[in-house]
């Protein structure tokens, strides 16, 4: 039987409800998924929540509730407690409102999608309709309160979505692109250094949330998508470039669907932003020791 991680804390993310009328006449509403966060020093928090008006299924099919997929955002921001349990109730709630200030096209996909924090100020995020082909691609902008703007280009942009960032051994910004192979670049640019490795078990994988630091290491989540999504810690030595690898494991029994956004560590505590099932979305409060000990004893 698969492992299910264990947890400290599970918090679900409630929002107000954003309805629309469908374009089968009904009423409905937005699921929210996939949620982003960013923790400053001093404990400042920001959430950013992707809230989507279509439904996915077990079975790999899925229902789309208007013309095109509609992809928005909402933000809360409010401050961790390090006394008491982690809670969302006195978080501020806004809409999230985006200027892309560049052209867009007639996609079936609109919106930004899956928004990873570079720090406080500074997201990636995937925007097919900033695209002429309306394939994925992947930008890089400025988050000021709930607004999203100066929306800039990275390159390549048209093959993995799931970039993972981290700051190197220098404090300079930059993502894991790909898995296997592995491929670390800049942000904007696509120059690459491939880190060399015969983990196959890292096949078909791809990139989950960005990297926390231990000393020279960063360790991220990875995950792939088979009858369920299954998860590895997978752990870089920037000084060596050694890799180890944990066993698959899940956040929750049943769900069919996890995406891990975020990986976050503020003292002694560490946060996963997760969405589940694409209509869910949590933050995972995990025990730090049991990291620790998950990647210590994965193989080289």
């Amino acid at each position: 039987m698969v492992q299910i991680i264990p947890k400290l804390a599970v918090c679900p993310i409630l929002l107000p409800q954003k309805q629309f009328i469908d374009r089968f006449g009904n009423h409905n509403a937005y699921l929210d998924m996939n949620p982003s966060m960013h923790i400053d020093e001093d404990g400042q928090m920001t959430i950013l929540v992707r809230r989507i008006d279509y439904q996915k299924f077990q079975n790999k099919q899925f229902i789309l509730y208007n013309q095109y997929s509609n992809s928005c955002y909402a933000t809360l921001t409010g401050t961790l407690n390090e006394q008491e349990p982690f809670n969302l109730d006195n978080f501020k709630f806004q809409e999230l409102v985006y200027e892309y200030e560049r052209p867009t096209y007639n996609t079936y996909w609109k919106g930004p999608e899956d928004i990873r924090f570079l720090d406080n100020q500074t997201v990636l995020a995937t925007v097919p309709e900033c695209n002429p082909n309306g394939q994925p691609c992947i930008f890089v902008a400025k988050l000021q309160n709930n607004i999203l703007n100066d929306f800039k280009v990275c390159e390549p942009s048209k093959t993995e979505k799931n970039w993972m960032p981290f700051k190197d051994l220098a404090g300079i910004t930059k993502v894991i692109y790909s898995i296997c192979p592995l491929r670390i670049k800049s942000i904007e640019n696509a120059e690459f250094q491939t880190i060399e490795h015969n983990l196959l078990e890292l096949q078909d994988y791809h990139g989950s949330t960005n990297g926390i630091e231990f000393g020279d290491n960063r360790l991220f989540l990875i995950h792939i998508n088979q009858e369920r999504t299954y998860h590895r810690w997978l752990q870089i030595n920037l000084h060596t470039f050694e890799l180890q690898v944990s066993e698959p494991f899940v956040f929750f029994q049943y769900s069919y669907i996890e995406f891990p956004v975020s990986l976050v560590k503020h003292n002694d505590r560490a946060f996963v932003s997760l969405g589940v099932n694409d209509n869910k979305s949590f933050i995972l409060e995990l025990n730090m020791k049991a990291i620790s000990l998950v990647y210590k004893v994965c193989r080289n």
